[in-house]
């Protein structure tokens, strides 16, 4: 394990220096030919667009991610993950991600350039984390407030499992929102600030979940559905729509659940 932690190390401090360093060379070429109060936005601007364009280069030569179960260090979409994440941080050195996110247009071409399948007018902000990116896909007019976490992967048996995760046009994720492998969000559905939307849950169209939800793994929440704040959904139950759920009726239906037979 140490002889590849270390490897790992390695390999991103030459990739990343070697990005950087090309990147920042391109960018002074630029600036060698213009006025000093020209050159210092412009090279800014072609640093950002060069580390973009050197980053998706690299990750279209990996593999590519399809949703399954891969054996860890040994099957070839595994070390395709693993690079890509790995491309990922080097252009999303907080700093750098700060400035991209910033930009509606350069966030859209970072994301393009790392797989994501992400509308120009999506709104994300810039402390979103998206841990997978060629494996999410954001619709036009969807927003994902503060801190919200997309996952599209988790290790479990010493396996690699790769899901995709949809956020539908219109949804809305609130601040610090989790979101796990393969969920699936609605187009207008609104998931509240710390609700977590747990293992290919499906959230229809414009159904609501209040803050610090728990909408357990596999379970199903229907289109204009209400899921109430705090309040909890059992691992692959399905919530009908149009229906609604507090944390009150949870709390009854799980100790019901729980109750002994007699």
């Amino acid at each position: 394990m140490l002889p590849g932690i270390l490897l790992y190390d390695a390999l991103y401090l030459t990739f990343a220096s070697a990005i950087y360093v090309s990147s920042l060379a391109i960018a002074l070429r630029c600036a060698s030919f213009l006025p000093w109060w020209l050159a210092v936005p412009v090279s800014s601007l072609v640093f950002l667009l060069a580390l973009i364009v050197e980053v998706g280069a690299l990750t279209a030569l990996c593999p590519r991610l399809a949703p399954g179960r891969y054996v860890l260090l040994k099957d070839r979409v595994y070390y395709g993950w693993l690079f890509r994440s790995m491309l990922r941080r080097i252009l999303f050195v907080p700093a750098i991600k700060w400035i991209l996110f910033s930009s509606n247009l350069l966030r859209f071409l970072a994301l393009r350039a790392l797989g994501a399948r992400v509308s120009l007018t999506s709104f994300v902000s810039t402390d979103v984390e998206l841990l997978d990116p060629s494996l999410v896909r954001i619709g036009p007019l969807a927003s994902l407030g503060a801190r919200v976490m997309v996952s599209c992967h988790y290790v479990s048996g010493g396996k690699l499992l790769l899901k995709p995760v949809q956020i539908g046009a219109g949804a809305m994720l609130a601040a610090e929102a989790l979101v796990a492998p393969g969920v699936t969000i609605g187009p207008r559905a609104s998931i509240g600030s710390r609700a977590a939307l747990g293992v290919q849950v499906t959230v229809e169209e414009e159904a609501e979940i209040g803050g610090a939800a728990v909408v357990d793994s596999f379970a199903r929440i229907g289109a204009r559905a209400r899921i109430g704040t705090a309040a909890y959904v059992p691992a692959l139950e399905e919530v009908a729509a149009g229906s609604k759920r507090d944390a009150a009726s949870s709390s009854a239906s799980m100790r019901t659940s729980a109750a002994p037979a007699v």
